[in-house]
C-alpha cells in the first residue's frame, strides 16, 4: 500500500522490537486476549488514541467488535451497520485514510462522534485463503500523523489478526462438530447396546474427551503434538500412536511429527506412501486394517513394527478441506471394536488438524513478518533483530551500517506502474547482493530503502563499499524493453563511534543519507553536527503540522492587472506563516517541507477554505472582486482524491460561484500524470472553475498535451521575466510563449514584473496581464480591500 499524507519521519522507536514480540510471542497469548493485546500494542507503538479490531459480516452488512482500545482502556462496542461508516470504505478499497475531519465526512457514524475522532486509517484483515474477515482501525482525536514504519507494522498486524480470527472461526466450527459428535454418540448409546453398552466403552470416550481437553492446555507446537499423541494412544489402549505430515514438495512422502511406541517417544522418519495403509488414508480419508497390518507398513520402519496387527488411520484436513497429513494408532492384537476406535480417533484428529493448521498459519505469518515479499530479502523487523544481536555480540568490536535510498524512484512507479517498479526493486536487490560478501547482511527496510550491516569495517572501507554499491545501481535497468537509470544516496554510521544502540545507528545513518541527498553526493559519513540540523528540521515540520491543523496560516493577496489599462483583473492568494518561535517563515521554506512530509494536501485544503471565506467577507463588506481569485494547487493536491468535492463544498458553504476561483496548477505538476490531468481539468472546467498553467516554461511539457488541457490562461514564469531584458534567450522564450498562447486562444499573465521597461516589453510582445512588485506586493486582506477594492 502507498503511504498516506499523514506519515512523517519521526525518529525511530522500538516499534520493530514490539512488532517482533507480537510475532514471536503469539503462541503465549490466549485466544481470549489476543485481540486485546493487539489493539493495545498498536496504540502504544503508533501513539494513537483509539485502535479497534472488528469482524465484518459482509452478507448482513454488520460489524462486530473483537477488541477496542480507547485512550488507556478497553471499550465495549455494540455491533453496528457497515453502511455510512469509514469501515465500509476500508472493505471496498482494502485501505482507507483520512488525515482529518473524518467525523464530518461520516456524520451518521455515532461512534466517531462519541470518541471525538479527527483522523482515521483502516486496513482489511484477510484470512489465509484470501477471504475478507474484518478491519483494523486506527483513530486519533487530532489529525493523524504516523511514523514511516506504521505501514509495515499495520500490514503485518492485519496478517496476524486475519490468521488468528480465521483460526478461531475454524476452531469454533470444530467444537460445534465435536459437540454434535458427542451428542450423536450419546444417542447411539441409548439405542445401540452393542456399541456403547459397557462402562468401559463409555469411560473410554469420556477419557478421550478429557485427554483432548488436557492436551489443549499443553504448550503449542511440538510439545502439544507429543502430548496429544501420548493421550491418544493411552485413551485407545494402543501400542502405537503417530501423527505424520505430507511433504510439501512431494505428496508421495510423509514425515512423522511424533511417534509413540509402547509409551516411549521414537525418532521421526520420512517414508514412501504408495503401497502402505497411510496412502489409503490420504485417498479415502480413513483406513482400517483389522489384522495383519505389519506386512503393509513402510519399509522405512526397518521391521520395528513387525508385530503390529490392527491399524486405524484418519486424514487431517485444514479448514478448507485440503489434506495436511494423517493421524493413527496401531495395535498388537487384532481389532475387535472398530467403531469405538474410529469415533475416539475422530476427536483427536479434529484437534490435531486444528493445531497443524495453526502452526502452518504461524509459519506463514513469520515468513511475512521477517521476509520482504518483493525482493526475498530480510525486512525491517528481521534486520532490527539481527542488528540487536550484532550489537550485543562481544565478538563484534566494530562494524559499519550503510543505509541506501534510491533517488526519484517514485517517478518510476508513477510513470511505469507499481508492478514494473517492483521488478526494478527486485533487480536492484539482486545487484546489491552480487556486490556484497557473504558476511555482509542486506535487508530491505521498505519502499526504496535498503540497509547493509558490515562487520569489522572502518570508515574508509565503508565508503569504498558504498561506492561499489552505488556503481552497481547506476547501470541501466532494462525490464520489458524499458530502460531505467537509477542513482542512490548512501548514509553511513559506525559502531561504536557514532552510536551504541540499533536505533541510534540507524537514525544516524538516516541523517547522513539525508545530507548526501541534500549535498547532491552519492554517499556521506555521519558527523555529529548533522544531528542538530535534522533535529531543527523535525522541529520545523512538527510546528508546521500543528500550524496547519490549528489553521494558523493566513493568506495575502497580490493584484493581477491588465497591462494596457492598469485595471485590476483578479488577484492571487498567497499563503503566509508567522510562527511564535520561528518568526515569519517564507513560503519557499515551508511549502517544500509540507510537500516532503505529506502535509501539502491539508495545507491546500485550508487555503481553499480561507480564500472562499475571504471572498464572502469582502462581499459582506460591499466590495466587489473583479475577475477571479487565483489559488495555487500543488501537484500532490491535484493528484489526491476529493479535490473537486472540496472545491464545490467550499463554494456552496460560502455562497460563491465556481467562476470566481481560478486554479493555478504548475506545469511540472500536471506532467506527473498528464492523461489524468487532462481529465481533471475537463471536469473542473465543466463545473465553471478557471484554470491556469503556472510557472510555464519550466516543466518541459509537450505541446501535444498543452493543447488538450482545459486551461484558459498561461502564467509566464518569473525566472524568464526577470532576465528577459538582459538575456536574449529569455526574451525569445517569453515572446515564444506569448505567441503560442495567442495562437491557442489562451490568455497570458506574466509574474514578477518589477519595472516599467519590463511592462513595456511585455505589452509589445502581446502579453495581456501581469503581476509583480511594480504594481503591488502581496497584501493582507484588509490592505488589499483598501487599495484595490474601494
Amino acid at each position: 500500500m502507498t503511504k498516506p499524507e499523514g506519515f512523517n519521519t519521526m525518529s525511530l522507536t522500538a516499534a520493530p522490537d514490539v512488532f517482533r514480540q507480537l510475532a514471536d510471542k503469539l503462541s503465549n497469548i490466549s485466544e481470549e486476549s489476543f485481540f486485546q493485546h493487539l489493539v493495545k500494542s498498536l496504540a502504544d507503538i503508533l501513539e494513537v488514541d483509539h485502535v479497534a479490531v472488528e469482524h465484518v459480516d459482509s452478507q448482513q452488512g454488520r460489524v462486530t467488535s473483537l477488541a477496542e482500545w480507547s485512550q488507556g482502556k478497553f471499550n465495549k462496542t455494540a455491533p453496528y451497520l457497515l453502511s455510512g461508516t469509514p469501515c465500509q470504505h476500508v472493505v471496498n478499497y482494502s485501505t482507507y485514510f483520512v488525515y482529518s475531519q473524518v467525523s464530518q465526512q461520516f456524520p451518521d457514524d455515532k461512534r466517531l462522534a462519541a470518541l471525538g475522532v479527527e483522523g482515521y486509517w483502516g486496513v482489511v484483515m484477510i484470512a489465509p485463503d484470501g477471504n475478507l474477515l474484518g478491519v483494523i482501525s486506527l483513530m486519533h482525536s487530532s489529525p493523524l500523523i504516523l511514523p514511516l514504519y506504521a505501514e509495515e507494522v499495520l500490514r503485518i498486524a492485519s496478517v496476524l489478526a486475519g490468521a488468528e480470527l480465521a483460526h478461531q472461526l475454524a476452531e469454533s466450527k470444530t467444537r460445534e462438530r465435536l459437540l454434535y459428535k458427542n451428542q450423536a454418540l450419546k444417542r447411539i448409546g441409548r439405542h445401540n447396546e452393542a456399541l456403547l453398552n459397557t462402562i468401559n466403552e463409555q469411560q473410554r470416550f469420556q477419557n478421550a474427551v478429557v485427554n483432548v481437553a488436557t492436551a489443549v492446555a499443553a504448550e503449542n507446537g511440538e510439545a502439544f503434538l507429543h502430548q496429544l499423541t501420548a493421550h491418544m494412544a493411552e485413551a485407545l489402549s494402543a501400542e502405537v500412536g503417530f501423527i505424520a505430515l505430507l511433504d510439501t514438495h512431494n505428496a508421495d512422502f510423509a514425515h512423522t511429527l511424533t511417534l509413540y511406541v509402547n509409551g516411549q517417544i521414537q525418532d521421526n522418519f520420512a517414508y514412501y506412501l504408495p503401497g502402505v495403509p497411510c496412502h489409503k488414508v490420504m485417498v479415502e480419508q480413513e483406513c482400517i486394517v483389522v489384522e495383519g497390518a505389519a506386512i503393509m507398513l513402510p519399509a522405512e520402519s526397518n521391521g520395528a513394527l513387525s508385530w503390529v496387527n490392527g491399524y486405524v488411520g484418519r486424514r487431517l484436513d485444514n479448514s478448507h478441506g485440503q489434506p495436511m497429513g494423517l493421524i493413527g494408532v496401531m495395535f498388537k492384537a487384532p481389532l475387535t471394536d472398530v467403531d469405538s476406535v474410529r469415533n475416539v480417533l475422530q476427536l483427536f484428529a479434529a484437534r490435531a488438524a486444528g493445531e497443524l493448521e495453526r502452526q502452518q498459519d504461524e509459519e506463514r505469518i513469520r515468513q511475512l513478518a521477517f521476509c520482504d515479499a518483493g525482493t526475498g530479502l530480510p525486512n525491517r523487523t528481521a534486520f532490527m533483530h539481527h542488528l540487536e544481536q550484532v550489537v550485543l555480540d562481544p565478538q563484534s568490536p566494530n562494524f559499519a551500517l550503510l543505509l541506501l535510498d534510491l533517488n526519484h524512484f517514485k517517478e518510476i512507479n508513477d510513470t511505469a506502474g507499481h508492478d514494473l517498479g517492483d521488478l526494478v526493486l527486485k533487480t536492484v536487490a539482486e545487484r546489491l547482493v552480487a556486490s556484497l560478501s557473504r558476511h555482509h547482511y542486506l535487508a530491505r527496510l521498505g519502499g526504496d530503502e535498503f540497509v547493509v550491516v558490515c562487520p569489522d569495517m572502518e570508515a574508509g572501507h565503508a565508503l569504498a563499499l558504498a561506492q561499489r554499491l552505488s556503481d552497481s545501481i547506476a547501470l541501466p535497468v532494462v525490464i520489458n524493453q524499458q530502460s531505467f537509470t537509477l542513482s542512490v544516496g548512501v548514509g553511513i554510521s559506525l559502531y561504536p563511534q557514532h552510536g551504541s544502540t540499533p536505533q541510534a545507528l540507524l537514525k544516524y545513518a538516516d541523517v547522513a543519507m539525508y545530507q548526501a541527498k541534500r549535498q547532491k553526493h552519492a554517499m556521506c559519513l555521519f558527523e555529529p553536527w548533522m544531528g542538530r540540523v535534522v533535529f531543527e528540521q523535525l522541529n520545523f515540520a512538527k510546528r508546521l503540522g500543528k500550524a496547519i491543523a490549528d489553521k494558523q496560516l493566513n493568506l495575502h493577496f497580490q493584484p493581477q492587472v491588465d497591462l494596457s489599462s492598469g485595471q485590476l483583473v483578479g488577484a492571487e492568494a498567497l499563503c503566509r506563516w508567522h510562527d511564535e518561535e520561528l518568526g515569519d517563515v517564507p513560503p519557499g521554506k515551508f511549502i517544500p517541507i509540507a510537500e516532503e512530509r505529506g502535509m501539502i494536501v491539508a495545507l491546500g485544503n485550508g487555503v481553499i477554505e480561507q480564500a472562499c471565506s475571504q471572498l464572502a467577507v469582502w462581499r459582506a463588506q460591499g466590495h466587489s472582486m473583479p475577475g477571479q481569485l487565483a489559488i495555487n494547487i500543488a501537484a500532490q493536491q491535484f493528484e489526491a482524491e476529493g479535490l473537486i468535492a472540496n472545491l464545490l463544498q467550499s463554494c456552496a458553504h460560502f455562497g460563491l460561484e465556481a467562476w470566481q476561483l481560478s486554479l493555478e496548477i504548475t506545469e511540472s505538476g500536471i506532467m506527473v500524470n498528464p492523461e489524468k490531468a487532462i481529465a481533471m481539468t475537463e471536469v473542473l472546467k465543466n463545473h465553471g472553475f478557471g484554470l491556469a498553467i503556472d510557472d510555464f516554461g519550466t516543466g518541459y511539457s509537450s505541446l501535444a498535451y498543452l493543447k488538450r488541457f482545459a486551461a484558459a490562461k498561461i502564467k509566464i514564469d518569473i525566472s524568464f521575466v526577470r532576465d528577459m531584458l538582459t538575456s536574449d534567450n529569455d526574451r525569445v522564450i517569453v515572446a515564444t510563449i506569448i505567441a503560442m498562447a495567442n495562437t491557442l486562444g489562451l490568455e497570458t499573465i506574466a509574474e514578477g514584473i518589477e519595472s516599467q521597461a519590463q511592462l513595456d516589453a511585455l505589452v509589445s510582445m502581446g502579453c495581456a496581464q501581469g503581476q509583480g512588485y511594480y504594481f503591488d506586493r502581496p497584501l493582507t486582506a484588509e490592505r488589499f480591500a483598501q487599495r484595490w477594492l474601494s
